[in-house]
């Protein structure tokens, strides 16, 4: 006979009219039941949270990014040079889904009142706006310039478009339409930008959402004088998240050289 159930029927049935341990058994699975339940639900909300908060850090910074090798950790980069030929290499790889220039650089807003520093980024007209286009409260998304430069000795024309934060907003009191100038100190001096807000996003991220500003590349491109193919670096999204070492290490061999 099994030892186990027999014990478990005893004290499940119990005998006698007086018998309490069928009620104490009731509650206790009862209170069992209801215990995994919270546990299974507060699992549930954790791991869709760390979900939500990596989705967020990735659409701020991709998957993986291809940037120049340094010990710098500012936003303050060096250039490499981005091909054409070089992006369609890496949108060839197996599970990459979307490639983009980028470039960062340091500046400071002033308004008539304030003075706020920020991180300008700068996108190209291949940048991928599934994360930003659902979050904009107001305006539009910007677009980038997709001319090039007429010559060597002229730099490409750069569309003025910028896409500020809530956050951002209220605070320097920019609206849709509304301009700003962003300062930006070089060796040889402090270069100005006149940017105009095309719209206004809020990821409720607030450890990003007080610090980027998104605008045409060209921008950061002129006032670095790099040419059209340097910039910070190259964003890579990927289809499957789990083969993201796998993928990482794909491309790495491709661009080392």
């Amino acid at each position: 006979m099994n030892l186990e159930l027999f014990i478990a029927r005893k004290v499940h049935n119990g005998s006698g009219k007086n018998n309490m341990s069928r009620p104490a058994v009731i509650i206790a699975t009862t209170g069992i039941a209801l215990g995994i339940a919270v546990m299974l639900l507060s699992v549930a909300i954790v791991i869709g949270f760390k979900h939500q908060i990596r989705d967020k850090v990735i659409a701020f910074g991709s998957h993986i990014q291809v940037s120049n090798y340094d010990n710098n950790q500012t936003y303050e980069t060096k250039s490499i040079t981005v091909s054409d030929s070089l992006l369609q290499e890496l949108r060839n790889t197996p599970n990459v889904r979307h490639t983009q220039r980028y470039a960062t650089k340091p500046g400071i807003i002033k308004t008539e009142n304030d003075v706020q520093g920020i991180i300008l980024k700068g996108i190209d007209p291949n940048f991928d706006w599934e994360f930003y286009r659902p979050n904009i409260i107001e305006g539009d998304t910007i677009t980038p310039s997709k001319e090039t430069a007429e010559d060597d000795f002229l730099p490409p024309p750069a569309s003025k478009e910028a896409l500020i934060s809530q956050y951002l907003s209220r605070l320097l009191n920019l609206k849709v339409g509304d301009t700003f100038f962003i300062y930006f100190v070089q060796e040889d001096g402090i270069r100005a930008r006149k940017l105009t807000v095309k719209g206004i996003y809020c990821t409720n991220f607030e450890e990003y959402d007080k610090q980027f500003i998104l605008a045409d590349i060209k921008q950061i491109q002129q006032i670095n004088n790099w040419n059209e193919q340097q910039a910070s670096g190259i964003e890579i999204l990927v289809d499957d998240y789990s083969k993201l070492d796998e993928t990482t290490d794909k491309i790495y061999f491709k661009t080392a050289n």
